[in-house]
């Protein structure tokens, strides 16, 4: 007969239990567990594995820091007259990708100061500001120097360097001649001729008076108060109106601030009797409507020319008979329109007076 033996224990309540049935139970308990734990992590997710998901930052991302380029990189202001101004702009880009900020644009150069700019000066990417630095020399000198600007994109200071020459003033008024022929004028006629006035100085010049001598003269196309910039030119022109016969003369003078001033130009013509003599002048007449013509001359070929109508001439003809023998004399007419405009020159003619 075969013997069968088994192992038993006693458990907690007292009771006897084989080993067998004790595994068994174990195997159940960690079946229990394993299916549990996979609840759970099917529960929380993959997110489990690795942590609770990081908050998104609220710091927004850039494309780039600010950067400065300040052109143009010098500037020479060249010879300016002592109390005069002269001024030039200089432009500051920010080619970044955030803002920039200038915070200082300062000069010690004498005579320069900085101006059209406010501080602190914010640009954003990609955009640019213009500001300007202005010279006015205070005494005679050369100029050296730069302007310096900082700002938060270096440490460095970005700079523009200076140069020039501070000039004594000198205000000189010159004329192209210095005297004007009329030649023979028919009484009652008149004649123009012009003269150019021209500013030769470096510094402003400011006509105070004009004063004509001679009944017969007169002047137009400057007068006192008139500025005139270094270089620039005003055309004074002279007429000369005879009321008698023979040798008659003239001048103008014109005063200013100039250190050559006054500027004198002497006239001198001749009054002459009306001849026998004329010249007959006719035109195409206008295919516009136009109220009339006004016929000017001149003794001298492009003019200046002297209007010869006392009122526009109704007709596509005109007798000028205020002409000397041996003269010649040049002709252009104009048309004028319903509304009193006129129009430009006709191409020139001239006519040559027989000597008597």
């Amino acid at each position: 007969m075969e013997n069968v033996t088994s192992n038993t224990q006693i458990n907690g309540s007292g009771k006897f239990e084989t080993l067998s049935s004790i595994a068994g139970k174990k195997a159940i308990l960690f079946a229990t567990l394993i299916l549990l734990l996979s609840a759970i992590l099917s529960m929380s997710g993959c997110t489990g594995l690795t942590g609770a998901p990081k908050a998104a930052s609220s710091q927004a991302s850039t494309s780039g820091a600010a950067t400065i380029s300040v052109v143009p990189a010098s500037i020479s202001f060249g010879s300016v007259a002592v109390g005069s101004t002269v001024s030039q702009s200089v432009t500051i880009s920010n080619g970044g990708g955030s803002s920039l900020t200038v915070t200082q644009a300062s000069t010690t150069a004498a005579g320069v100061t900085i101006t059209g700019i406010s501080l602190p000066l914010t640009i954003a990417a990609g955009n640019q500001a213009t500001f300007n630095v202005v010279y006015s020399p205070k005494a005679a000198g050369a100029l050296s120097g730069s302007v310096s600007i900082l700002s938060d994109a270096s440490t460095a200071a970005s700079t523009v360097s200076l140069s020039g020459t501070g000039a004594a003033a000198t205000a000189l008024l010159t004329s192209s001649v210095s005297s004007l022929s009329f030649g023979n004028v028919t009484i009652g006629g008149s004649s123009v001729l012009a003269v150019t006035l021209t500013n030769a100085g470096n510094s402003n010049v400011t006509v105070s008076k004009v004063n004509v001598s001679g009944a017969t003269f007169s002047e137009s196309g400057v007068s006192a108060g008139m500025i005139l910039a270094p270089g620039q030119s005003a055309k004074l022109d002279a007429t000369f109106s005879p009321t008698a016969a023979g040798a008659l003369a003239g001048s103008v003078t014109v005063a200013s601030n100039a250190t050559n001033s006054p500027a004198t130009i002497s006239f001198s013509g001749d009054g002459a009797q009306a001849g026998a003599n004329s010249v007959q002048l006719s035109w195409t007449a206008s295919t516009s409507v136009v109220t009339g013509y006004n016929v000017y001359r001149s003794q001298i070929s492009g003019g200046p020319y002297s209007k010869l109508d006392s009122s526009v001439v109704a007709t596509d003809s005109y007798t000028d008979s205020t002409v000397q023998s041996g003269q010649t004399y040049y002709y252009v007419v104009t048309s004028v329109g319903t509304e009193g405009v006129e129009s430009a020159d006709s191409a020139q003619v001239s006519a040559t007076v027989p000597a008597s």
